[in-house]
């Protein structure tokens, strides 16, 4: 019997829930067909603020419905329209801000000199080579095995990232495995002078030991080669190159050497030595004055204000993700160094910027089956700096002192090579700048507003107030006006539920109590 009213009482509440449902419904109906005329009004009042006639007039009931369709139609087609102009120019705002443009003002320039990475062809020291082979392997000039290291340390000493085949042989011996290429050239690497000069006497010509892909060099009026020596180094901290004002100073600076003989690569100084293009070999009585044409690249201020992508360039001060100071040189020759360690987990010993365990003969014979750093060239891709100096040679003078036979041994202590290289003053140089700027992109997306729609930031703003005010009245209203229905709803046919349900349960209880167990209960009456 309890089962059955129970029963009975779900099916009461469940059919007043769908009641209440169906009720909701329609009261939700009801209120969007006469919210349409609401609706209206609130469309006809932006329009009217906002002084957009062809708002109100879509919405006018008094004129013909076709004008009303056309004016309907010239609004979504306005705004259709400005959408797509202004995603346009939103595009190139992100894509193509900037521009490069010419510069003739060449009257007041100031320039950097052109940097030398000097690389020696015979620079081991016999003496410290014969000590490093008696501390570390314990051989002597008098052992077999003598020239055999020798010649081990000759192909390290001569190795260059695009030629290290004779290295490779050595990748069966184990005794190399353990060594460090790069302290043993630091210590058997023989130190050689240059004597610098220049237009500018009271400036000293910044002259590094650096190592490059070439080797062991010697980086000369070349700031940006400090980041080579693998130690931090701040922008604001490097030394500045040697600078000139083109047209008002002969700007040049000269290199004699004593008894040595190298290869030269001319560079920019804010770049390294990475390229063949400016490469000129320096023979023992040489003489070589070499003139440069330069192409500058300046930035403008402002172009800071853009990201790395929308000026598709880095600034030297920019730090990035790999590098702290960027130039595309370096990022190339980071790029070449992180292939070797993801091919055959070793960094070769030219890049000591670079973390990584240092490659042995063995890790050479690996690069050399995977012809590194060959194709390494057509992958690695790097972003070019935003302020850029090519240099072009343009015309080279070379002289020698020519040494007699028998006058070559007692002249050869005395035999000296020079290098001077010097600048053509240039008339031409190009520059970075903004020609679409933020402040831009705002005005025409008010051009467009403006022609298409016929609204300002400020009909913008009025336009919005009465639509969200509007809408968030209406919606607290229905909100209200839902919540006292199902409040009443509840209280109305809740307390009937319940009072049927407690009514049978205590008649129930009654049946099953009997008179004696009643006899001293206070008698009592229930009120339904």
């Amino acid at each position: 019997m309890t089962n059955q009213r129970l029963w009975l009482w779900i099916r009461r509440m469940s059919t007043r829930i769908l009641r209440g449902l169906w009720a909701f419904l329609w009261l939700c109906l009801a209120g969007c067909v006469s919210y349409s005329g609401r609706l209206r009004d609130v469309v006809a009042q932006a329009g009217a603020e906002t002084g957009l006639l062809a708002v109100s007039l879509c919405v006018n009931r008094s004129i013909h419905f076709l004008e009303r369709l056309f004016w309907l139609v010239v609004v979504i087609s306005s705004v259709i329209t400005a959408l797509i102009l202004s995603r346009f120019q939103l595009e190139r705002y992100f894509s193509s801000p900037t521009v490069i443009s010419v510069d003739r003002d060449y009257r007041g320039w100031n320039g950097s000199l052109p940097a030398v990475t000097l690389c020696y062809y015979d620079h081991i020291d016999s003496f410290k080579a014969n000590e490093y082979i008696q501390d570390v392997w314990n051989v002597s000039i008098i052992d077999e095995d003598y020239f055999y290291f020798m010649d081990f340390l000759y192909a390290v000493v001569n190795a260059t990232a695009g030629n290290y085949a004779e290295l490779a042989k050595f990748a069966e011996d184990e005794r190399f495995d353990q060594i460090d290429l790069y302290e043993m050239i630091e210590r058997v690497d023989r130190p050689f002078e240059q004597v610098i000069s220049s237009f500018d006497s009271g400036f000293q010509v910044h002259v590094q030991r650096v190592m490059t892909e070439r080797g062991a060099c010697y980086a000369i009026n070349s700031p940006m080669s400090t980041v080579l020596s693998g130690q931090p180094v701040a922008y604001e901290l490097m030394p500045q190159p040697l600078s000139c004002q083109y047209g008002k100073q002969q700007c040049y600076i000269r290199m004699d050497l004593y008894e040595s003989t190298g290869v030269l690569d001319v560079h920019s100084p804010f770049e390294v030595s990475a390229t063949e293009a400016n490469i000129v070999a320096l023979h023992k009585s040489d003489e070589i004055t070499a003139s440069f044409k330069v192409l500058e690249t300046v930035a403008s201020t402002n172009l800071r204000q853009l990201s790395v992508a929308q000026r598709k360039c880095v600034f030297n001060n920019e730090e990035t993700s790999n590098l702290k100071i960027y130039s595309k040189s370096l990022c190339l020759a980071r790029c070449r160094a992180v292939m070797a360690l993801e091919m055959c987990n070793c960094v070769p010993f030219f890049y000591p910027y670079v973390e990584g365990p240092s490659c042995n003969p063995a890790g050479f014979e690996c690069l050399l089956d995977f012809k590194w750093p060959i194709w390494a060239l057509h992958i690695c891709k790097c972003p070019s700096t935003c302020t850029e100096i090519e240099y072009t040679m343009q015309t080279v003078k070379k002289s020698s002192w020519g040494v007699k036979n028998n006058e070559e041994v007692a002249s050869s202590e005395t035999a000296t090579s020079s290098f001077r290289w010097d600048l053509i003053p240039p008339k031409v140089r190009m520059r970075r700048d903004v020609v679409y700027s933020f402040e831009d992109l705002v005005v025409s997306f008010g051009g467009v507003l403006a022609l298409f729609v016929g609204v300002s930031v400020m009909g913008l703003v009025e336009m919005g107030h009465v639509l969200i005010y509007n809408m968030l009245l209406d919606l607290f209203t229905l909100l209200r006006l839902v919540l006292g229905h199902v409040r009443r709803w509840w209280r109305r046919g809740d307390h009937k539920l319940m009072a049927n349900h407690l009514n049978s349960r205590l008649h129930h209880l009654n049946d099953r109590l009997s008179l004696a167990d009643t006899a001293e209960l206070p008698p009592f009456d229930y009120v339904n």
